[in-house]
Order: C-alpha cells, then structure tokens, then sequence
C-alpha cells in the first residue's frame, strides 16, 4: 500500500509541476489558455491530491509532524508546501508585475528543491535548534 500511495504522490507532483509549467508559459507568451478555468481547476486539483495523498502517506507510516517525535522534517516539508503553493499563486496572476511574476516563478522552483530534500533526507534544517 505505501508504494502504491507514494508512486502516485510523485506521479501527481510532476503532474502538477507540468501543468504550473505550461500555465506559466501560456501566461508569458499571452495564449488564450493562459487563465481558462479548465486549467485552473486541473492544477489545484492536482495540489489538493498531492496534499490528501500525503495526508495518507502520512497514516500508512507512523509520522507524526511534530518536534519531539522525530517528525520535524515533515513539518518543515508542509511549511515549505504551503510557501511553494504561494509563490504559485503569485506568479501566475495576471496583475502581478512580470518582474516579481519571474522571481516567484523561480522561487516556487527553490521550494520544490527544498521539499524535495527534506524528502530524501528525512531531516529538518530550518526547526532544528
């Protein structure tokens, strides 16, 4: 079950990093699919299936997101979710100055390096102290 849980995790995190991707470029070079709804519902979409499946990844092994259990470096990747889905957002709106859209676009792509880290590793950086 954990295997089949975590291979879906990371199928839909590179769904979801494809689809910010193309809506980012489609937003750059002024494409009409750029703010259709369609793809707005099918990339939050895929963040809402990437935080269940953690959720789930989380009940299957005993992880508890807390500091005296040996969790930090979960809590530190939820932290990290959460500043990636809102470099996200600021990148991909429309009034959001073009200068600042490109920093949260390459931001949004540091906290996915970061996640990604924890993820391996499996130890905090930030909550450790």
């Amino acid at each position: 079950m954990y295997s089949i849980l975590k291979h879906t995790h990371m199928t839909f995190i590179l769904l979801a990093i494809i689809v910010y991707i193309l809506r980012f470029y489609w937003l750059k070079s002024g494409h009409a699919n750029a703010q259709k709804a369609v793809y707005k519902k099918i990339h939050l979409h895929t963040h809402l299936t990437i935080i269940v499946l953690g959720i789930l990844l989380m009940v299957t092994v005993p992880w508890v997101p807390s500091l005296d259990v040996g969790g930090a470096w979960l809590l530190e990747k939820l932290i990290a979710f959460v500043a990636y889905f809102a470099m996200v957002q600021v990148s991909l709106k429309e009034e959001t100055k073009p200068n600042i859209q490109w920093l949260a676009f390459i931001g949004a792509f540091g906290w996915l390096a970061y996640i990604a880290k924890l993820a391996f590793t499996k130890q905090a950086i930030l909550l450790v102290g």
